[in-house]
Parts: structure tokens; C-alpha cells; sequence
């Protein structure tokens, strides 16, 4: 296995856990030292990687578009991630080949899954949802048959996330309870995170707020039990949504501040900017509300 594959694993779990910050440190100080070592390959395609970290897209494409790594399925994880731009873009015909050629350049079935979710995102969001199932479908088989558990409970999840884009709430939450039966059995406490939010999140599209806000706080102990701070954000800012549907602004004002700070904390500039809108939208309607 390669340097390149190494640290990319240990950049995703950093990620996974809220760490950006240091996400993007060992992003940092393997460009710099490929930067020494006139390594322009793998500088190139580090420097792409902080780009994208950076949310620059168009430059993260430019430095990736110049990594021709030689490394043993190095290639792919630029392929991968040249989809993953593709797709944040909506150039999703690119984003489908790109992860074509990612699962063209391994034989790790780790990294099969991974790009054949991808695959399959592109495709259900370029509204082929029927391709998209059998890919995901494919790829959850591949991950239980090479029990890899957690890319398996990111499957279902993101079987049911197609689900509930679909409008079928219903049959999204038998996917995301399979994920989480899978999560606990696994002792996955940030898997059983993601899996409570999902619940709840679709709950909330059917209305059912009350039983949400009990989700999402099971959610944050969670959260709380694997230190992750990128899930607290998330399930704060879904506690605000849900406390808006219910007509109670003064609550949603409360966990939208929580999200806020929990957002800085770990240098995530999208979380920051969703709280702070929201923040304003709602101090704007309790100012009209008393004027009036």
C-alpha cells in the first residue's frame, strides 16, 4: 500500500471526526514535503486536494488535472476526487466517468465501494434513479461480502437518501434502520450518529416533528461519544430546522447558535454560513413580529 493511500485514510478520518483543521495540516505538510522533494506529481495533486479542502473547486481541478501519480492505485484517488468536483459542480456526465475511471485504476474492494457510491450519486442526481439503485445495490453486496461494515452502513444510508429525494420517506427509513441495526452491532458510535440523523430527518419530511427532536437528541449523544464535532453541527442545525416547522423561534434561535459556535470551532465554513443565515432570517422575523 502507498504513502499517498495512507494518509489519505488518515485525512478521512480526520475529516470524519469534525477535525478539519487537521485534515488540511496533513494536507499541507505532504505538499510541502513533495515540494522539497521536486516530487511535482504528488505536489500537485496535494495541492489540489487543499483547494477542494478550501471549497476552490476550479483550482482543486487545475492541480488535479496535472497529478499523474505513478504509485501503486494512486491514480485513483485522483480519478476520485476529480468526481467528486465534477459532481459538487453538477457536471455529473464528468463526474460519471471520472468515477468510471476510479474503479478502472483498483482492485481494492474498499475503494470500489467508495467510487461506486460515488458513481451511483452521480447518476441519481442526473435523475437516472434506477441505475443509481443498481449500483448501489451492487456496492452494498461487495461491502457485506468483504465485510467492510462501515462503507456498508454508508450505502444503505445513501440508499435512503435516494429514497427520500424519490419522495419515499417510507421506504428510506427501512434503509437507514438497517444502517443503524449495523451501526450498533458494529459498536460505530459516529455510524449510529449519521444513522439516528437520517431517521430523524425523514421524520421531518413526514411531518412527524416531535418524534425528530427525540432522534436528534439521541443523535448528539452520539456525537458526543465519538468527539464529533462535524456531527454536532449537523444535528444542531437540524434541531433548529425542526424547532422552525414547529413555530418556535426562540428554540430554533438557540440550537442555530450552537451550530454556529460548534461551526467555528472546526474551521467549517458551510456550517458557519448556513447558522448565520439562519440566525439573521429569524432575528429579522422577531423584529418585524415586534414592530408590527
Amino acid at each position: 500500500m502507498s504513502r499517498l493511500h495512507d494518509m489519505m485514510d488518515e485525512l478521512e478520518e480526520q475529516r470524519r471526526k469534525g477535525n478539519f483543521r487537521g485534515a488540511e495540516n496533513i494536507a499541507k505538510l505532504e505538499m510541502k514535503s513533495y515540494e522539497l522533494a521536486g516530487n511535482t506529481p504528488y505536489f500537485n495533486f496535494y495541492r489540489g486536494l487543499l483547494w477542494y479542502l478550501y471549497d476552490f473547486r476550479q483550482e482543486a481541478m487545475a492541480y488535479f488535472n496535472n497529478a499523474l501519480l505513478t504509485e501503486d492505485r494512486d491514480m485513483y484517488f485522483v480519478h476520485k476526487f476529480r468526481g467528486v468536483v465534477h459532481l459538487e459542480n453538477g457536471d455529473y456526465p464528468l463526474a460519471r466517468a471520472s468515477f468510471e475511471e476510479a474503479l478502472g485504476a483498483t482492485e481494492d474492494r474498499a475503494d470500489i465501494v467508495s467510487a461506486m457510491n460515488g458513481l451511483a450519486n452521480a447518476y441519481m442526481r442526473s435523475g437516472a434513479p434506477a441505475r443509481a439503485q443498481e449500483i448501489y445495490r451492487e456496492a452494498l453486496d461487495i461491502a457485506l461480502d468483504a465485510d467492510l461494515g462501515e462503507l456498508a452502513e454508508t450505502t444503505l444510508a445513501n440508499i435512503g437518501v435516494a429514497r427520500v429525494n424519490q419522495g419515499d420517506n417510507e421506504g428510506a427509513l427501512r434503509h437507514f434502520e438497517d444502517a443503524l441495526r449495523l451501526a450498533r452491532a458494529l459498536g460505530d458510535d459516529r455510524g449510529t450518529r449519521i444513522c439516528l440523523n437520517n431517521l430523524a430527518g425523514a421524520l421531518n419530511n413526514m411531518g412527524k416533528h416531535e418524534e425528530a427532536l427525540g432522534l436528534f437528541d439521541d443523535a448528539l449523544g452520539y456525537a458526543g461519544k465519538a468527539e464529533d464535532k462535524y456531527g454536532l453541527r449537523v444535528i444542531y442545525c437540524n434541531i433548529g430546522y425542526t424547532y422552525r416547522m414547529l413555530g418556535d423561534t426562540s428554540k430554533a434561535l438557540e440550537y442555530y447558535t450552537l451550530a454556529l459556535g460548534a461551526a467555528q470551532q472546526i474551521n467549517d465554513r458551510e456550517g458557519e454560513a448556513l447558522a448565520k443565515y439562519w440566525i439573521m432570517v429569524l432575528q429579522k422575523g422577531e423584529e418585524r413580529a415586534a414592530a408590527s
